[in-house]
């Protein structure tokens, strides 16, 4: 069996040479770039001083709500609107999120998340309306050394309670006394 002879090709022209060069062409216009670096998320306002509009009783300070006991304490203010519970975080942070644990019939169901960095000038981060109880996650994207929860719009004829009002966020990189870092996954999301 006789081979067919292969095709000519021009003397000095070899088909690996442009290949190599259209391939080196194509790697060096891709842009290769690795995503910013983040400071580790922080909760910031666990054990922080902690202030109040009102509150319900004696055992329902402002300071049961950044204690750390989720389930064991809680603030909880008079039954009107509005009504705030506010934490000083230290320093200034860049401000993540809220986390949110409120009292069965006692959550606010309109309410703002605001910042301030010397806590009489506050700034709006989030609005949220419909909320239904339980654990509200609240993305946020600012900064600020105090943050608060202004109650707009009460669930019922209670007052707004709150197990637990979580802040987190980063600082220059060195956590306030008292931060920690981040905790596990809430067990729910509100709005």
């Amino acid at each position: 069996m006789s081979r067919a002879p292969s095709p000519r090709r021009p003397a000095g022209c070899r088909v690996g040479v442009p290949l190599l060069a259209l391939g080196l062409w194509a790697a060096s216009s891709l842009v290769l770039a690795a995503p910013p670096a983040q400071a580790a998320e922080t909760l910031l306002s666990q054990g922080r001083a902690a202030t109040a509009s009102s509150q319900e009783g004696d055992g329902y300070a402002a300071s049961k709500a950044v204690d750390g006991n989720l389930t064991g304490t809680r603030w909880a203010g008079q039954w009107s609107d509005p009504q705030w519970l506010r934490v000083d975080l230290g320093q200034r942070a860049d401000l993540s999120r809220t986390v949110l644990t409120w009292e069965d019939g006692a959550y606010g169901k309109g309410y703002q998340i605001q910042a301030s960095d010397n806590g009489t000038d506050w700034r709006t981060l989030k609005t949220v309306t419909g909320g239904d109880g339980g654990t509200d996650e609240v993305a946020l994207s600012g900064s600020g050394r105090y943050v608060r929860m202004l109650g707009t719009d009460r669930s019922g004829g209670y007052g707004y309670s709150l197990w637990e009002f979580q802040v987190y966020g980063t600082t220059d990189g060195t956590p306030p006394a008292g931060g920690r870092s981040r905790s596990p996954a809430p067990r729910g999301t509100g709005s």
